[in-house]
């Protein structure tokens, strides 16, 4: 089986965020190809919106140009009709062609036969000819027009100021709107109309032959700013996401999240103190609401059910004290049943046997005893004291006739639970009792001590030269003993340690980890 792969750093930043903010991020990503359409479309139409306005600029330069070519083309055939009418129609014409209009007819030579009013005369720039020539004059702020009939020799000047120039090209717009000028191939050029200034729009440019091509009529057209329609429409698609994004995380926040939060604190209150208190949901999610009720009966069923265990603990709590105290009772009777048997035994040999039988009733009535204090306490049996008191009771019950060993204690603070001590208790009797009958008056030393590197461990150790198998002859007391200690051991799931030379008893037994040391 292939071990998972490792999640990317990215999917692992995800998993750390709220679930909030992912829903959050979940909505935007999931709303965003909405907006990204709508803005598209919103695009689309703004572009549609551009290439109007610049159809429309098209449409006044196209318009104005005609309104100039128009100008011209009349212009040029009063100036005809003026060359026919002689000296006097110089005057007529000017007026007839505009304000501040000036008309001047010369002959071949040149030599000037009538004008509007004063003018230095000039040749043309080109030789006339049925189509007129529009130039610059040489102040730059207007044109010159020379026509000549083709019917009759030289030719007929007129010089078209800037303002009539400006309102013959005027296009159907509103003055201020557009920017007019014109211009020829040498770079001159004289401005018929200037844009006002318009910080949110922008200039359209139209370009437009004049003249039969002499002059290039020019016009830029002002843009009108974005309107609050266009603006909205631009920015809705956006606003669209965000709300969207915004309203979905806001239902699940106040719906969902925020109640499954005040759940899980009223949860955490109860596991601290035991006692659950309902929140108030005031979500109309009818399923968190049912699931906080649902809590709250399960709550209530704990707390009845543990009470019930607390009280049929209680009970059976009681109930083995009770055996153990009227166990410990029996055990003591049966002792002195053995003591009173032992003092009228006809013979030496029953009256030891019943004080063998009754040092281990003693040492078992020791293991309830102690079994009995430790369920008031809960701390396991005390070995200690257990040892001791085994130690003690050993040594007061040899006969008169026999010297008591002397007997030292170095047990550590340790406790057990009942078996173990029941085992424990055994050995120790086997042990004492077989030590002190083998060599009366021997020293018998105990100790108690924790095994290094294992806490739930200690070492029992029983040291005597009564151990020695070389210490007295061996009997079939002696032989029981060892068969005795070979079924303690397994008792104790450990094995004998026995060392003759230093007549040494040794084994390890399991202690309690959990029990401080009092």
């Amino acid at each position: 089986m292939h071990p998972l792969p490792s999640p990317s750093p990215a999917v692992r930043l995800f998993a750390r965020l709220s679930t909030s903010l992912k829903i959050l991020i979940v909505l935007s990503l999931a709303l965003l190809p909405l907006g990204m359409i709508a803005s598209l479309a919103s695009l689309e139409t703004a572009q549609a919106n551009r290439a109007n306005r610049e159809a429309a600029a098209r449409l006044l330069a196209t318009d104005s140009a005609e309104r100039f070519n128009l100008m011209i083309d009349r212009t040029a055939g009063i100036l005809r009709g003026t060359q026919r009418e002689g000296v006097g129609g110089c005057v007529r014409a000017a007026a007839t062609i505009g304000p501040d209009a000036m008309v001047a007819v010369f002959d071949p030579a040149g030599h000037l036969i009538c004008a509007s009013r004063p003018i230095r005369a000039a040749w043309p720039t080109r030789v006339p000819s049925p189509t007129p020539i529009v130039t610059f004059d040489r102040d730059g702020q207007s044109l010159r027009i020379v026509a000549s009939a083709s019917d009759l020799p030289g030719w007929t000047v007129a010089i078209l100021p800037r303002t009539l120039l400006a309102t013959a090209a005027h296009p159907h717009a509103q003055d201020g709107t557009y920017a007019l000028k014109i211009s020829d191939d040498s770079g001159h050029e004289l401005a018929l109309a200037s844009l006002e200034s318009m910080p949110v729009g922008r200039e359209t440019l139209a370009d437009q032959p004049v003249a039969a091509g002499q002059l290039r009529l020019s016009m830029s057209v002002a843009s009108p700013p974005l309107s609050a329609n266009e603006v909205l429409l631009t920015l809705l698609p956006i606003l669209m996401w965000v709300a969207g994004a915004a309203i979905g995380w806001l239902v699940v926040d106040r719906l969902i999240l925020r109640p499954l939060e005040t759940m899980q604190e009223a949860i955490e209150t109860y596991r601290l103190t035991g006692r659950f208190v309902s929140p108030a949901l005031t979500t109309p999610a009818f399923e968190i609401r049912a699931l906080g009720e649902a809590f709250e009966r399960a709550a209530q069923t704990i707390t009845r059910h543990e009470a019930d265990l607390e009280d049929g603990l209680a009970r059976q709590t009681r109930l083995t004290r009770e055996v153990h105290h009227r166990v410990k009772n029996n055990l003591q009777v049966v002792a002195s049943l053995l003591n009173i048997h032992a003092r009228g035994a006809p013979t030496t040999e029953a009256g030891d046997a019943y004080a063998t039988i009754q040092r281990r009733v003693d040492a078992l009535a020791l293991v309830h005893r102690s079994h009995y204090a430790e369920l008031e306490v809960n701390h396991g049996i005390a070995l200690r004291p257990l040892i001791g008191e085994i130690a003690a009771n050993l040594r007061g019950s040899l006969p008169s006739g026999i010297k008591p060993p002397v007997i030292t204690l170095q047990v550590g603070l340790f406790h057990a639970n009942q078996d173990v001590a029941v085992s424990v208790a055994f050995l120790l009797v086997e042990v004492i009792e077989t030590a002190m009958m083998r060599l009366p008056g021997t020293t018998i030393g105990i100790t108690l001590e924790a095994v290094p590197d294992r806490p739930d461990r200690a070492r029992l150790a029983i040291r005597s030269p009564a151990l020695n198998r070389d210490a007295a002859p061996i009997d079939q007391h002696f032989e029981l003993f060892e068969r005795v200690i070979g079924g303690l051991s397994r008792q104790l799931r450990s094995p004998m340690e026995r060392d003759d030379a230093e007549g040494l008893l040794a084994i390890e037994i399991g202690v309690m980890t959990d029990v401080a040391d009092v």
